[in-house]
């Protein structure tokens, strides 16, 4: 039997911090994001340590409404988790740039569906740029610029500048659960970069910690074209088939 929760049972147990962050776009400012601060002696009691597609299911309308909820130091639930970012040399095997690559542009993963991304340590070589129309938009003419020779040059130039002007923020490289919006409610943009100012790991790109992420429909279509390497392990077929018929209803709802 699969038990509900919802954002009340957490506001109950822990502290949570709303308009975590405020961010600019072409229209001018937001406040957005929600920062879940769940008790380390609830960390192994339900529903704190659900699967991601729980939380990406019971917390929808939370996430529409708050564009980020993050979970800062959740133990990852491994269940049915879409890939494992590595090191670009640790996906050597792959063809997929979007593994191999140590940036990538601006995109969202399937919109409307949201995506969870889940680190049990620190990320030491990348992080998640998550940045506005206006990032992307100043992403986008440095592309067409022809000014930079590849696309590590534009991010190593805009990220430090559009954090500056408050269009983009790094995320997911620190231990914790990250749920983002790929909605057009928020207009939000994400991608992987690298943490250039971590030059003393930055020397070495053979290790690093395994960001897993989540995503519905990744999980049902996407998986193994990924990553062919991404096995069985941790695969659920009663969670898949959860998932499989939670998007049913909701496209029979739309």
């Amino acid at each position: 039997m699969r038990e509900r929760f919802s954002f009340k049972d957490f506001i109950r147990e822990c502290s949570i911090e709303e308009s975590c962050y405020r961010l600019h776009y072409k229209s001018g400012y937001r406040n957005l994001g929600a920062r879940v601060s769940v008790p380390r002696e609830l960390f192994n009691t339900a529903p704190f340590n659900r699967s991601a597609y729980d939380f990406l299911q019971f917390f929808r309308e939370e996430i529409f409404e708050f564009g980020l909820i993050e979970f800062p130091d959740l133990p990852v639930n491994l269940s049915n988790y879409t890939v494992a970012m590595r090191s670009p040399l640790e996906h050597s095997y792959s063809a997929n740039p979007y593994l191999t690559e140590p940036c990538q542009s601006p995109h969202q993963d399937t919109p409307p569906y949201p995506t969870a991304f889940w680190l049990g340590e620190e990320r030491k070589l990348s992080a998640t740029w998550v940045m506005t129309d206006l990032a992307v938009e100043a992403f986008t003419e440095a592309q067409r610029s022809r000014n930079y020779a590849s696309i590590e040059e534009i991010h190593k130039a805009l990220v430090p500048k559009s954090l500056e002007q408050q269009s983009s923020i790094l995320l997911n490289y620190r231990p914790g659960l990250l749920l983002i919006d790929n909605s057009e409610h928020h207009q939000l943009y994400h991608a992987k970069t690298c943490r250039f100012n971590n030059k003393e790991f930055l020397q070495d790109l053979n290790h690093d910690t395994p960001m897993y992420t989540f995503n519905e429909v990744g999980l049902l279509n996407y998986m193994d074209s990924l990553d062919e390497q991404r096995g069985f392990a941790h695969r659920d077929q009663q969670e898949a088939k959860w998932v499989r018929e939670f998007n049913s209803s909701k496209q029979s709802d739309g």
